[in-house]
Order: structure tokens, then sequence, then C-alpha cells
């Protein structure tokens, strides 16, 4: 830096003692050098000084702001009754009904989230309904459910509020979701929905029987993580019904015809699954082309789909939307028809689907098998194509036709229980379909010379009754895989197995 400095001020030097003898310009010259080097030196220690002033001062004034800052945003505003939970001055969320901030759990250190509630006159039966239902769900705890741990009323600008303190949800909802990616992957949509219905089977098996009434995607929260699903919103229905109208309780675009009635079960929340997995398979909300919540009702009352259900494209997913949809909850699927619905089956990596539409009545059924995940079988395969066989329905096993594809070459036999399931659990929704068809076009008369059988026409009937004989599947869940992979192009098998190229 001296060099430089002294090197910019060396030609003003020589220009003033050009006409000098050469021992005073020498001499000159040295004072010069000395008085230029010494000015350059202070000139360079100040502006260094000054710089570090004032880069300090900046960082300082930064650092400062963004510590006063994090200090302002970390002091806790409120707490809890028992000072368990604190509340920060952070909002996370807001909507009509409920303000949500960011809050402590001071045992755990782990952050919440801290629910106020507009308190809107509750009656003291309703706020008694409530209390009992709110003190429920502080014992619940499912992987699929979003955690509740307390709750109480608190004055807030001079009324009344009610708090509530749940686990806290990161990585937003299924509707942002949809909102961002607008397609979802198919297993994907399987995987979440599996985990939806688990959530909801441990509600309505409790004692007694929980009903959420509001289940839609924007309550559906996803964890950040692991990639899981999880409910919330639990408890939220009281209130809602109390503080705006008393025949209205969820949300009329996923409100099942019974709720306007007020005489509703478990399967109000079937509906409004059902209404989920539509707007999961097509990104579109439910009856989105009515204008207003009239119009939806008279579409709900009288049995009308959504218009977006006709834009299904995977026949399987349609027929499952249209049986938890329907008018009549005597027909609607149960939450454990669905978990044991092959198509909601935990990922084994192999999978069975229909080749051809069952019309209820073949013997011998064209099924295919597809390999989605050949990570998941101990077997190496390559990746082509399906299998496509022919199943006889009365005389031949699940495991006996996999045990047929081993010999065949097309799977090794570690793998034989893996694809001798996924076959059994297509048979049995096959044969448990039929079934339910069946009973649903049976009715029994009664005449003057006694009951007489007599039946309905078979299309687009079905009936609520549960099936029998199949296991409730609710084993641990397993990450999913976004890429499908696929085998194709293989050849012919033995016996029942005729393998086409698909």
């Amino acid at each position: 830096m001296q060099r430089k400095t002294a090197f910019r001020i060396q030609p003003l030097r020589y220009v003033k003692t050009r006409y000098t003898s050469n021992r005073e310009q020498k001499e000159e010259e040295m004072r010069r050098f000395d008085s230029a080097t010494e000015s350059a030196s202070a000139d360079e220690d100040k502006e260094r000084v000054g710089s570090a002033l004032k880069l300090t001062g900046s960082n300082g004034c930064k650092a400062a702001s963004e510590e006063n800052e994090e200090e302002a945003e970390m002091k806790a505003v409120s707490t809890s009754p028992g000072g368990r939970f604190l509340k920060f001055d952070i909002e996370l969320g807001r909507g009509s009904f409920k303000t949500v901030y960011k809050g402590l759990d001071t045992e755990t250190w782990v952050e919440v989230a801290w629910c106020e509630l507009q308190d809107r006159k509750l009656s003291k039966v309703e706020r008694q309904r409530f209390k009992e239902e709110a003190e429920m769900l502080k014992g619940l705890q499912h992987p699929n459910i979003v955690r509740f741990y307390d709750f109480w009323e608190s004055p807030l600008k001079g009324k009344k509020c009610i708090v509530l303190v749940t686990e806290l949800m990161t990585s937003g909802t299924l509707k942002t979701y949809l909102k961002r990616f607008k397609v979802m992957k198919p297993k994907v949509l399987r995987s979440w929905c599996r985990q939806i219905l688990k959530g909801l089977h441990f509600l309505h098996t409790r004692t007694p029987p929980i009903i959420h009434r509001d289940l839609k995607c924007d309550n559906i929260f996803i964890t950040g993580p692991t990639g899981s699903v999880k409910i919330g919103d639990l408890g939220l229905a009281t209130l809602k019904a109390a503080s705006f109208a008393k025949s209205v309780i969820g949300t009329p675009e996923f409100m099942a015809p019974e709720m306007y009635e007020e005489h509703y079960d478990e399967a109000v929340d079937v509906y409004a699954f059902g209404m989920c997995m539509l707007e999961m398979a097509t990104s579109e909300y439910p009856y989105s082309e009515c204008q207003n919540a009239a119009q939806i009702y008279r579409k709900v009352t009288s049995g009308v789909k959504p218009a977006s259900y006709n834009k299904i494209m995977d026949p399987e997913i349609k027929e499952i939307i249209g049986e938890c949809i329907c008018q009549k909850k005597e027909e609607r699927y149960t939450i454990k028809d669905l978990l044991n619905h092959a198509f909601f089956a935990e990922d084994t990596g192999v999978r069975v689907e229909l080749a051809e539409e069952d019309d209820g009545k073949k013997i011998s059924i064209a099924l295919k098998l597809w390999v989605e995940d050949h990570k998941k079988l101990k077997g190496k395969y390559k990746e082509s194509g399906a299998i496509e066989f022919t199943f006889d329905l009365e005389k031949e096993v699940p495991e006996v036709v996999a045990q047929e594809m081993v010999e065949s070459g097309f799977f090794q036999e570690s793998d034989v229980k893996t694809v001798g399931k996924s076959i059994r659990d297509r048979v049995a929704l096959i044969k448990w379909r039929r079934g339910r068809t069946v009973s649903a076009t049976v009715t029994v008369e009664q005449g003057e010379e006694g009951p007489k059988i007599i039946k309905a026409p078979s299309e687009n009937i079905s009936s609520g009754q549960p099936h029998i004989g199949q296991p409730l599947l609710l084993e641990p869940e397993e990450p999913e895989a976004d890429q499908h992979s696929r085998l194709h192009n293989l050849t012919g098998s033995t016996a029942s197995v005729t393998c086409k190229t698909v």
C-alpha cells in the first residue's frame, strides 16, 4: 500500500525539483519523500480506521437490530393458566374463526400452535359440550392426528376467547400442496389417503366414537420431515355450530346431505373423505361450478355429484369416490371397507389391478400385475411392463398362481408371499364387491302367500353392509416413493398365468 502511494506522488516531486542543484535536489527529494511517506501513511491509517469504524458500526447496528427483533419475537406475550405454554407475537395464520400464533411448550421445549378462537356467546350447554369434547381430545395420540395439548378460556381485548394449544404443523396443508403442484401422483394420493383413513378409523373406534364433521383438505396437514399427513382442527365443529348456524356445521362442499338434517353418524366423515379424495385427484374444489351455498345444497340433497367427478381418469379412483359420496349413507363404504380396499393396501412394491371391467358374472377374470417398486422386492427385475393373467375365482388359489409365476421365471422364490398377498387382496375385493351388490339388489316383499324375494336392478345400487373375512390392514406406514417403476413385456406362464404385452 505504501509503494502504491509513493508511486502515485513521485511525479509531483520530480516536477518541483527539476531546476535545483543535484545536492539540493537530493536533500529536497529526501525531505519530500519522508513527508509524503508520513502523510500517505497517516492518510492510510485514517482511512483504514474510518473503514473499520464504519464496518463495525454497520455490522454492529445490523446485529443489534436483528438481536432486538429476535428478542422481541421470542418475548412471551401471554402464558397458559398453569404457565406451561407461552405465546409469542408471531402470527402463523388467520381466518374468520381463529388466529394462530407460535407458542412454546416449556416442559418439552417444543414449539406449538397457539390458536385463539372467537367466543360468540356460547350457551351453557354448548360450552359444556365443547369442554367435554376438548377433554377427550387431550388424550388422543395417533401418528395421523394432530396432537391436542390443552384449552382454556381467556380474555382478549375485553372479550372472552377460547385458546387451544395443538401440535405445530409447519409444512402446510393438502390445500396449499394442491395449489402449488396441481397434479398429485397416484402413489402419493394412495399413501396420503391411506393415512387419512387410518386417522379416521382411530377416531371412529374411540368410545364413544369421535366424528370430525368438518374434514377437508384445508385441515389435513403435511409434516415436512416425513411427508406424512395428519388430520387437524378437531373439536372446532361444535364451536362453529354454536357460533354461526345451528344447522350448518361443516363446509357446504364437503357436507353430507344428512348433516343438514342434524341426524348423522360417522358416515359424514366418509362422505367428506370422498370429497377430499376428489379434490386430490382433480385439483379442483368440489362444486366449484356453483355460485353460492344454496346451489350446492340443492345439488347435494338431490344426489348430483360435483362436475369434477366426471373428470377423473382412473376408473378405480372414480369408483371409490363414487361409493363414498353416495346420497344415502347406508350405501357408502365404511372406513373399514376403504382400509381393506386393494387400492389402499400397504405398498409392497407389487400391485394387482383389473385388466377388464368386472360385470359381476364372469368366473374367470383378467388381472394384471405391476411391479411398482422393484427395490422393495428381494429379487432383481428388469424395468419394463406388466404381467396380464386370468384368474379363476372358483378354482384357483392366489398363492399357487404366485408360485407358478416364480416357476415361470417372473419372480424369485423369496417374493412369492408378497406376490401371493397382492393377488389375494385383489381377488378378495372382487368377491366382496360382488357379494355387496347382490345383497343390495335382493329385497323381501310380504305378499298374501308369504314373503317373496324380489331382485331389483343392479345398476348403481350398493349397500352399506360391511364385508366379512378380510383382515383390517393397519400395518406400520412405509416410506413412499414418488416414481413408479414397472415390469414390461413379460412372456407366458403355465396354467392360469397367460401373459400379454400391455
